[in-house]
């Protein structure tokens, strides 16, 4: 493969997972404003309206492929699109930011474990050293320096879903890379998106049944707009691209920078302080990234 194309896939990956960062930062402010369900319907539902213009003109070449690979799209949905960003939301009401944190890297690491197991991709010890270094560095960030901090942190039934939900993004990347070839990048995900709605459908149903009412205040105006047209409809796009291009096991590598990402994104948006740990641990985050994904080889 072409360095420049391996470069693109990497830059993809990135460009995601700096979206997704945002949306963390966003989602802790409306947890309790809007239920989990309806902000994910209606993130998807905005995003659906925004992938259709560039979906249509293919929808006619894509036709017969969907219906081959039904089952392959409805699986993906209910992951991708119905489950996991639910899921997320649904933590996100009962779960600590550290907490978060924490359960962020085991995403990667279950890509590289289930990696192995389904396509036989080794486990080299360069991305195994890769990966410590980045989890040095992500613990070092959500410490904020002091490793008590690590040590007082108590789980809570809530953190199952965080736990369920970083699953659900691992399974997705997984077989994303099995997207039929009959299938167009925009109808796939316009397909996905389409079909994740309808299955969510009796969950939300019975959520507007027993939850309160959303507060349409300003700030979940702004956070579904920036989870639809950011975190669904472009980052997804993105993320699709860099699994086809580089791998779900590298592509879930660079997603281990998604807490130093938030960390910076906080500071941006919540006015927090930049500190000494914030740059000891993004600086450990970013080498082990390049320590795990980089190919000398491709380069000399």
């Amino acid at each position: 493969m072409p360095p420049n194309s391996k470069i693109n896939g990497y830059l993809a990956a990135l460009a995601a997972t700096i979206i997704w960062a945002g949306n963390f930062v966003l989602a802790r402010g409306v947890a309790h404003d809007i239920p989990p369900l309806q902000l994910n319907f209606w993130r998807w539902t905005l995003a659906l309206v925004c992938m259709l213009p560039v979906a249509l003109p293919k929808l006619r070449a894509d036709w017969p492929g969907m219906r081959k690979h039904w089952r392959y799209l409805a699986a993906m949905a209910l992951v991708g699109v119905a489950a996991l960003n639910a899921l997320i939301y649904k933590a996100g009401q009962t779960t600590q930011s550290l907490n978060m944190a924490l359960l962020v890297p085991t995403a990667p690491i279950m890509i590289i474990v289930m990696s192995r197991i389904i396509y036989g991709e080794p486990i080299t010890y360069r991305r195994l050293a890769g990966v410590g270094v980045v989890l040095v560095g992500v613990l070092a960030l959500i410490s904020r320096g002091d490793w008590q901090h690590i040590a007082a942190v108590k789980f809570t039934p809530g953190d199952l879903w965080a736990l369920a939900g970083s699953a659900c993004f691992a399974v997705y990347s997984l077989f994303i890379r099995k997207r039929p070839a009959s299938i167009s990048l925009e109808g796939f995900n316009a397909a996905m998106f389409g079909a994740g709605i309808v299955l969510m459908v009796p969950a939300l149903v019975w959520e507007a049944a027993v939850m309160p009412a959303p507060t349409w205040n300003a700030s979940v105006v702004v956070a579904v707009l920036y989870a639809g047209i950011g975190c669904s409809f472009a980052a997804y796009l993105l993320w699709t691209k860099a699994i086809s291009v580089i791998g779900p096991v590298l592509a879930g590598i660079v997603y281990y920078s998604l807490p130093l990402f938030a960390a910076i994104e906080s500071v941006v948006i919540l006015d927090e302080h930049i500190a000494l740990f914030h740059i000891f641990g993004g600086g450990l985050i970013i080498a082990g990234i390049l320590v795990a994904t980089v190919d000398r080889r491709s380069f000399g």
